[in-house]
């Protein structure tokens, strides 16, 4: 083997070397780039959600602050479409607080937000938040409703109760507060055991007792609830 193809073999190796020490040392690549020199930023909302018109309440900091540059706040809908580009300015301490005013632009739904410091060596912050409808708040954020029946509808009890008016007059007097919404029953199954509106003497004790202000009106409720439960009082739907 003469001298060219020698120096020929060893260069081949050498570069096999080189490249495998690469592939060693570097994981399979390059080092990833390093963003330790970027302007970046820390968003916080004063909330997850927001009803709509609501105020938004935006705040935060930047790792370092630089007198030249502005904070950049762009919002998209979620069809991807502008909604907001606005530019805030931040304190010396880094720190930064901006109120958004939503328009009508501004509808039920996710928002994206991209916030950059200045417009080089930036690192883009995405975050997001709700709007919701005014009417979209859960069952179980909703307050529970007490039963409020006007004092004149007592009148009515009071005399199926000492035996003025009989069981179908006391019958249709309920299946009328309810219908126009006086009374509020809440979703019963009927039960069969009776086919007639025949209800027992002591459920008058119930009647008589909230004619008189002795139990509350949703005891009252509570009492008919029962009632139609058992089969003792049909309501039509």
């Amino acid at each position: 083997m003469n001298k060219t193809k020698i120096s020929l073999i060893m260069t081949i190796s050498f570069l096999v070397v080189a490249s495998s020490s690469s592939s060693i040392f570097g994981y399979g690549g390059p080092p990833e780039q390093s963003s330790s020199g970027n302007y970046s930023v820390e968003v916080i909302f004063d909330k997850e959600s927001y009803s709509l018109g609501e105020s938004i309440i935006i705040s935060g900091n930047v790792n370092k602050f630089n007198e030249e540059r502005t904070l950049k706040i762009t919002i998209f809908d979620s069809n991807q479409n502008l909604v907001l580009n606005q530019k805030i300015s931040v304190n010396s301490d880094t720190s930064f607080s901006h109120e958004i005013i939503p328009d009508e632009e501004f509808l039920e739904g996710e928002y994206i937000v991209r916030s950059q410091y200045g417009t080089s060596k930036v690192t883009i912050e995405k975050t997001s938040f709700i709007i919701n409808s005014n009417d979209e708040i859960s069952s179980e954020q909703k307050p529970v409703e007490s039963t409020t029946i006007p004092d004149w509808v007592r009148s009515n009890a009071a005399w199926w109760a000492e035996g003025s008016i009989d069981d179908n007059s006391f019958v249709q007097g309920i299946q009328f507060m309810i219908k126009e919404g006086l009374m509020t029953i809440p979703d019963t199954e009927q039960g069969s055991s009776s086919q007639d509106n025949n209800i027992p003497d002591w459920i008058r004790s119930n009647a008589a007792w909230w004619a008189e202000g002795s139990i509350d009106d949703n005891s009252f409720v509570q009492g008919i609830q029962f009632m139609i439960k058992e089969g003792l009082m049909r309501i039509s739907q």
